[in-house]
């Protein structure tokens, strides 16, 4: 029996659980709490490494809570990395240094891997990432966008993803290498992706493309965009950057980006919430299309995965795409469970890790 640490950091919280695993997939949680940090004493420490001290020492409370128990790995959330196949990886430090200088971009979730060294290094045994933000298996012609200055990058919620295929296969009695997914990610932010081989070959830019979401406008109308960057509405292109990515969506829309509120809304039949709540379901079907053209209609699985995946949004969905395949649901986000697997894995020798 092997006992492994989970850390997940947020914007404002850090996740963190401890898990049992007998073996790779039988996992237990045992202790899990979501560590809530003073948004004051966050903003008196933007900088990566003034934070991982804080974070660290939030961490180490929550394992004297929960009675110091040995620790066999550690296995933190992986942040913006350098583009990487999919996997686990060593936290070395070429990695570390690009995550405290947010070389690939600033996101919370670069704490992970370093809170995690931080603490294995304490306690002298392993410490891992699995499936960053980072990971990127485009096939060449994934990246061609119609521009050469601008090529479509790849930005997809990997972790969470690579989790479910993994449980879908497993329960239609393979390994997800046998089969044809299309997999979307359905939260604050939307990845549809094809996986061939086990591997997301494309996907909409989670930040800047494919659906809107709750908070985010998804794909726009390209010369309204360009003429509305220099109608002077914005002072930069950070104000347009936050605006698209935080303040547009459902939230644009309706003026709110509450899920349950929405969705009580749109089924009472109120207008124009169930307009624009069907509307995202339609944007959604419509990029799963988009993506089976990329498997050649060759697809053995539709899989919704996220937050929002569930009924009256999963129905509409279905209604346009279960002509494609057959859909399954694995509702909720399974990072830090995913995590967990990853440890597993790698502890009872099914994986090993790879370099950064």
């Amino acid at each position: 029996m092997k006992n492994i640490l989970t850390i997940n950091p947020g914007s404002t919280s850090t996740k963190v659980a401890l898990y049992k695993a007998a073996d790779a997939w039988s996992v237990s949680e045992i202790h899990a709490a979501n560590v809530k940090h003073d948004p004051e004493e966050l903003e008196s420490h933007p900088e990566p490494a003034d934070q991982l001290e804080l974070r660290s020492h939030a961490v180490e409370s929550f394992l004297e809570e929960s009675g110091n128990p040995v620790i066999d790995a550690v296995s933190g959330r992986g942040g913006l990395t350098r583009p990487l196949e999919a996997g686990s990886y060593i936290i070395d430090k070429q990695m570390k240094e690009d995550l405290l200088s947010s070389r690939y971009g600033y996101h919370a979730s670069n704490l992970g891997a370093l809170i995690a060294d931080n603490l294995a290094s304490a306690r002298n045994v392993p410490s891992l990432i699995t499936d960053p933000v980072g990971v990127d298996q485009f096939q060449p012609l994934a990246r061609y966008s119609g521009h050469p200055e601008l090529p479509r990058r790849c930005q997809l919620h990997a972790l969470n993803m690579r989790a479910v295929a993994r449980e879908a296969a497993r329960d239609l009695g393979g390994k997800m290498e046998d089969f044809r997914f299309i997999i979307a990610h359905l939260g604050g932010g939307i990845s549809v992706s094809p996986m061939e081989d086990g591997r997301l070959i494309d996907v909409n830019h989670a930040m800047d493309g494919g659906p809107f979401s709750p908070q985010r406008s998804g794909a726009l109308p390209l010369i309204p965009l360009v003429e509305m960057c220099f109608s002077g509405r914005w002072s930069s292109a950070e104000d347009a950057i936050n605006e698209l990515t935080r303040r547009s969506g459902l939230l644009a829309y309706l003026g709110t980006d509450d899920g349950l509120e929405i969705e009580r809304r749109a089924v009472s039949g109120d207008q124009p919430w169930l307009e624009v709540y069907q509307a995202m379901a339609y944007q959604i079907s419509k990029e799963i299309g988009a993506m089976t053209t990329v498997l050649k209609g060759s697809v053995d699985a539709i899989i919704l995965t996220g937050g929002l995946p569930h009924p009256p949004l999963s129905n509409w969905i279905t209604e346009r795409v279960g002509w494609i395949a057959s859909v399954r649901i694995h509702a909720g986000e399974r990072e830090m469970l995913a995590l967990a697997r990853a440890a597993a894995r790698f502890l009872f020798g099914e994986d090993e890790l790879l370099n950064y």
